[in-house]
């Protein structure tokens, strides 16, 4: 392997990397080194010239010694190696990996768990709450049937909290190559409009479908579940009589809606987790908050671009736009 292979291999992992020799002088620093470090190898020569924090890491190191110091704002932890070459010590090995990435991961998923606990905890506070005054004869013969509605109302907000947590678990843990496919992306459309044909009916909400064949690689499961829940919000916050344009047509599928809008500060969060824009409105209208989170899943997934653009009291256009395919 010669020396431009080795250090193409180099450049691309994801831990930097810096080799010294004996005499501290730099033999060789990674893209990545140079990124954590914020330096290049013209101003990084020798040991002396690294950061105060990671240069203090080298007094009196040990082959195999770690450390996580902060630089520039970011947690990075330090790994030291001596190495050998005829059983003779030849220099040194600085490992750099950047812990950044894990930290905001870790803080995510506590903030998953949070979320989740607080929005079972509500439905099932309100079903124990008025199971128990009908078990203990406290409510009336005539508020029986309202308290029996309300029970089936939280029931169903669970059940599909509880889907769209297990579907995001899912996306998280499984690789999709393996099951992808070839998929009509406007035969999916097509059968997802009649699936939420009722559903728009009751809203007066008009659904149009335009476009026509476009086969993307996918996932066909999946790219349904995108495409539901594009539409099912399109139609849960739209207005009353409201309508629902959905298009098919030049690697992109478009869902716009005359619906309440999206204000321009909430845009660039509207696609975490639990985040929503009116919470009484998202509850009132059995919003889960994981919708186009699950979507925003869905399109890093397939490779596919996400756009958003929005005015409030106009409506909402959300497109997707999938890698070329060809047949």
């Amino acid at each position: 392997m010669n020396e431009t292979m080795l250090s193409g291999i180099l450049d691309a992992l994801e831990d930097g990397v810096a080799v010294f020799d004996l005499e501290g002088t730099v033999l060789f620093l990674n893209a990545k080194a140079c990124e954590l470090l914020h330096m290049t190898p013209t101003t990084l020569r020798r040991i002396h010239d690294l950061p105060e924090d990671v240069h203090a890491f080298f007094g009196g190191v040990r082959s195999g010694r770690s450390e996580t110091v902060e630089l520039f704002g970011q947690a990075v932890r330090l790994h030291y190696q001596d190495t050998y070459q005829d059983g003779l010590r030849t220099g040194a090995v600085l490992i750099l990996t950047d812990l950044g990435e894990q930290q905001r991961a870790d803080r995510i998923r506590h903030e998953f768990t949070a979320n989740v606990s607080h929005e079972l905890k509500t439905p099932l506070t309100s079903i124990s709450g008025y199971a128990e005054m009908i078990e203990n004869g406290m409510a009336k013969d005539e508020d029986v049937r309202r308290f029996a509605e309300r029970i089936r109302r939280e029931s169903n907000r669970m059940l599909s909290l509880v889907s769209d947590i297990i579907t995001l678990s899912e996306l998280d843990e499984r690789e999709i190559l393996e099951q992808a496919e070839t998929v009509d992306l406007y035969a999916l459309a097509q059968e997802t409009v009649e699936t939420l044909k009722s559903a728009a009916m009751l809203r007066g909400v008009s659904v149009q479908l335009s476009g026509g064949s476009m086969a993307v690689h996918g996932v066909r499961s999946l790219l349904s579940e995108l495409i539901y829940n594009l539409l099912d919000n399109a139609i849960r916050y739209n207005r009353d009589n409201g309508t629902v344009s959905v298009r098919v047509a030049d690697r992109k599928l478009s869902v716009r809606d005359t619906g309440i809008g999206i204000p321009k500060h909430h845009q660039s969060r509207i696609f975490e987790r639990f985040y929503r824009v009116d919470k009484s409105r998202s509850k009132a209208t059995g919003g889960t908050g994981l919708g186009l989170a699950i979507v925003k899943h869905i399109c890093e997934e397939h490779g596919a671009d996400l756009k958003l653009k929005s005015a409030e009291g106009i409506g909402t256009e959300i497109t997707v736009t999938f890698p070329a395919f060809e047949l």
